[in-house]
């Protein structure tokens, strides 16, 4: 998400000689030879778009910049391979019933956590509760119990075997186990540790923590024992938060960072004029990218009327906005998901941009409501309040009165969840799955009045909370599509967001740096390239 960015997201087209990565593989990858393996080892200094301040996974809502420090520390049960399927991963199998109410997990044997304990099925029935928020469990916190709250039970039924009993079938439930790269598998000794397991960071990854010095760097050192063999590759990797898009351009170019990760189209821009010999890049292309957006907060004047919403869905000129703070490098979106997920629609029928119309509706909505004032909330680095200065003025051609409030990240989802925005600049992904969309729609869609919290646009329709249940029982490809079409054009019909463009999130990093993803073990593919994570087991300084 762009916070989420999301909870980023609880927040780029490469040049000739850039590296590219699509979808579904992985172009112009390092080729390893048994002279590249004796070269092994190194440091890498990767730079993030912000810090993480929680590691205790199963209560933390962490962005894009914590998943990424919490893909070199944990593992998760399943990851999404380059089909865009949901494959196991740590577990070794991941299996339904006939009725997709229970799902029995089996684990590898043999692989520890960093401090010597096993990877057995009391560890993850222990992570399991956590995530859910069962009584007793340390360290529940409100997002995940919320998007677990179909599971009923979690039992060990012997020790490598974990059964999941839901009280509803969910098709998509091994997606939920990788959801987004947030669900890790944490040591029972970080579990237990109250308040410690925010940084007492213990892992079954390919990297354990060295040392963490909030809002300075996160140093993580090669774990020697990794299940994976011949993994990782470095022997060291620091993540330095510097929230300033530029300012990580800039140390890329200057050799303090080794590595980026950026959303940013216009930085990816400046990558691509550093030039191969500088900067190589590795790019997400269409299939399963994230969408950015404007999040109107329904449930409350103004945007509790219709004509609300739409006069901002006329009012905003998302071609000019996009050409501006985009350059045009990310297309733009009249949709919910990219074209590889269930339910694309190239055009779900979101309002095209007609001033005159949003003058119209402005005024009936004054002559109704007695005023049509807003506020505009994301965080302060530059180029997201440069973009809603855009929005401000939009806005106020067609008569509306938008004031701009710019906070920290945690603040500013603090402050989307009381309903203190009306109008959110945000970013998330909304289907990163060929196969199924359960997992990345229910959670965020489904109706505000059940106590869904991350629905930040705060709206309840019966409409769209039916198909939501449809689809989440549904199994058959034609059957989701369908689900997820129609699902698509009522959320444009209500105008509960604006949709505006598709993030190409790119990779930047140094020719010294062999970039590489490893395939998946028990030929589960090759690893997909999403959300801006990427594995670092197979990261290694030339």
């Amino acid at each position: 998400m762009h916070v989420a960015r999301s909870l980023r997201s609880i927040t780029v087209l490469a040049a000739t000689a850039c590296v590219l990565v699509t979808s579904s593989h992985l172009v112009g990858a390092s080729v390893r030879s048994s002279a590249q393996h004796k070269r092994d080892g190194g440091e890498i200094t990767f730079g993030l778009e912000a810090e993480n301040t929680d590691y205790c996974l199963s209560r933390a809502q962490m962005a894009i910049s914590g998943i990424q420090v919490a893909a070199a520390v944990y593992d998760t049960l399943t990851v999404p391979n380059d089909k865009g399927l949901a494959v196991p991963y740590l577990a070794k199998s991941v299996e339904p019933n006939a009725d997709h109410t229970e799902w029995t997990i089996g684990l590898r044997d043999g692989i520890t956590f960093h401090d010597g304990t096993p990877l057995d099925a009391d560890a993850v029935k222990l992570n399991l509760d956590a995530y859910r928020g069962a009584p007793g469990a340390p360290n529940g916190g409100p997002l995940f119990e919320k998007i677990f709250d179909f599971i009923a039970d979690v039992t060990v039924v012997d020790p490598l075997t974990v059964k999941v009993t839901l009280n509803t079938p969910v098709v998509a439930f091994p997606s939920y186990l990788f959801s987004q790269g947030r669900i890790g598998i944490m040591a029972p000794a970080q579990l237990n540790a109250g308040d410690d397991c925010a940084t007492k960071m213990i892992g079954t990854g390919p990297f354990e923590l060295e040392s963490y010095a909030q809002n300075e760097k996160t140093v993580v050192v090669k774990n020697a024992d990794y299940w994976q063999k011949g993994y990782p590759k470095a022997a060291k990797i620091t993540f330095v938060p510097v929230v300033d898009a530029s300012a990580r351009v800039t140390q890329l170019a200057g050799g303090q960072l080794d590595m980026l990760d950026t959303s940013s189209a216009l930085q990816t821009d400046a990558l691509r004029q550093l030039g191969p010999g500088t900067a190589k890049l590795l790019t997400q292309k269409p299939g399963y990218r994230e969408l950015s957006y404007y999040a109107l907060l329904s449930d409350s004047k103004p945007f509790d009327n219709p004509d609300a919403r739409l006069a901002v869905a006329l009012a905003i000129d998302k071609n000019e906005i996009n050409q501006i703070r985009t350059k045009g490098i990310f297309p733009v979106a009249n949709g919910l998901v990219d074209e590889a997920v269930p339910g694309y629609l190239k055009d779900a029928g979101y309002p095209k941009h007609d001033l005159k119309k949003a003058k119209a509706l402005v005024e009936k909505v004054k002559a109704e409501d007695g005023s049509f004032d807003v506020v505009l909330g994301d965080t302060p680095e530059p180029e997201n309040s440069a973009q809603l200065q855009l929005l401000q003025g939009q806005l106020a051609k067609a008569g509306i009165s938008a004031k701009i409030s710019l906070f920290d990240e945690s603040t500013l989802i603090s402050k989307a969840l009381a309903g203190d925005i009306d109008v959110l600049q945000w970013r998330n992904l909304h289907g990163g799955y060929a196969n199924e969309n359960d997992s990345d729609e229910y959670p965020w869609w489904s109706n505000f009045d059940t106590g869904n919290f991350i629905n930040f646009s705060r709206f309840s329709n019966p409409e769209t909370q039916a198909l939501l249940d449809r689809g989440r029982g549904q199994s058959a490809i034609a059957d989701i599509d369908q689900t997820y079409t129609e699902f698509n054009k009522v959320m444009a019909k209500n105008n509960y967001i604006v949709p505006l463009w598709y993030v190409n999130w790119t990779i930047g990093y140094q020719p010294k740096v062999a970039l590489t993803l490893p395939p998946l073990p028990d030929g589960g593919g090759k690893p997909l390239f999403v959300y801006g994570r990427i594995p670092v087991q197979g990261l290694r300084p030339n």
